[in-house]
């Protein structure tokens, strides 16, 4: 068994024409978490 983990970035339809080519080869778990904001260090 091979397993195969993928984080994406892109518009909503890009994102959605993605899932939707690799659901026929068994996507088994998607989380999707809309906008994020991660703080940079001043360093």
């Amino acid at each position: 068994r091979t397993n195969l983990t993928v984080e994406l970035t892109g518009d909503i339809p890009k994102i959605d024409a993605f899932v939707h080519a690799v659901r026929p080869h068994g996507l088994l778990e998607l989380v999707r978490t809309g906008k994020i904001a991660i703080l940079r260090s001043d360093a």
